[in-house]
């Protein structure tokens, strides 16, 4: 406790400090919390010390270094295991960084992957960090099957997928736009996928005949109208309506299921065209991945 305390006193203090301008503005991927932690060590023990001083609020306590042991007197045994501590720490939480925006009919914010030639028909899980798989090009995301601009802010280690069907983001030409994760763990990625609800076993589309979504009743009617079949566990709806366009919302869980068995969905109607923007994790990364996707989902916006 008093290292940690000894830690967080001269990170504080420093972080004004030209020395360390990139902490700030750096991208917090796993490894920059752990790596970030770690320079504040060197920096707490080997340059700056702690300072007379130096003050710092934890908790509704002010502490000063008189409660911190000198960093003389701190063994370069307990220095050693607590930075490796701190950098186990950062690796075990999924990466968190400021959302980059995803706009339909643009270029990538970042690098997308594309399956290499003989790689496209390959069944199983997608895993976009698999490089005997997938290679990454430069590309543009969505604008295939959807006829509305939209857009979505994620963060920067979602990856968009490439390629496919009319260069689209899957084999089945059915989807306008593909994002994917494995920066969660669990036992597959986490997706994010925009689509226009169409599907070859389909002809009847309700939405081409409405402008808006609230013209085909309420969230629970809606859901029956998207997904008739639909059986789920628990189910949260909601819906907000943002610059005249009126967002229905869905929390879906379904138990005992072999697949991404959490859905958190955002869908919306203009001028008789539907766009959902779906959230897909796992229960082994639910957790982990559900405060990111929420923001996600709910940052899902038509241009209109």
């Amino acid at each position: 406790r008093r290292y940690t305390e000894c830690v967080t006193t001269a990170l504080w203090r420093r972080m004004e400090d030209p020395v360390l301008p990139t902490l700030r503005t750096m991208r917090t991927k796993r490894w920059t919390y752990g790596l970030t932690i770690a320079i504040a060590v060197f920096v707490c023990f080997h340059q700056y010390g702690v300072r007379s001083d130096s003050r710092v609020v934890i908790g509704s306590q002010v502490k000063t270094p008189s409660n911190c042991r000198s960093a003389m007197h701190i063994r370069r045994s307990d220095i050693i295991r607590n930075t490796a501590g701190a950098l186990m720490l950062g690796m075990s939480h999924a990466a968190r960084s400021d959302p980059v925006k995803f706009a339909s009919g643009n270029d990538a914010p970042v690098l997308c992957a594309q399956a290499k030639e003989g790689m496209k028909r390959r069944r199983g899980i997608i895993d976009v960090s698999n490089t005997e798989v997938f290679e990454r090009t430069p590309c543009k995301v969505g604008g295939y099957v959807s006829k509305l601009k939209y857009s979505i802010d994620a963060p920067e280690y979602f990856t968009p997928l490439t390629g496919y069907k009319d260069g689209g983001p899957d084999p089945s030409g059915l989807l306008d736009m593909r994002l994917e994760s494995s920066d969660f763990g669990g036992d597959r990625p986490v997706s994010i996928v925009i689509s226009n609800g169409e599907t070859p076993d389909r002809k009847d589309y309700p939405w081409k005949k409405v402008s808006s979504i609230t013209e085909l009743g309420d969230p629970n009617q809606f859901l029956k109208i998207l997904a008739p079949q639909l059986s789920v566990n628990e189910k949260i709806v909601s819906s907000e309506t943002i610059d005249g366009v009126t967002y229905y919302r869905y929390q879906l869980y379904k138990a005992a299921a072999n697949y991404n068995n959490r859905k958190v969905i955002s869908a919306a109607v203009v001028n008789g065209e539907l766009v959902t923007c779906v959230g897909l994790a796992s229960e082994s990364n639910w957790v982990k991945a559900a405060p990111v996707l929420f923001d996600a989902i709910n940052s899902f916006r038509i241009m209109v």
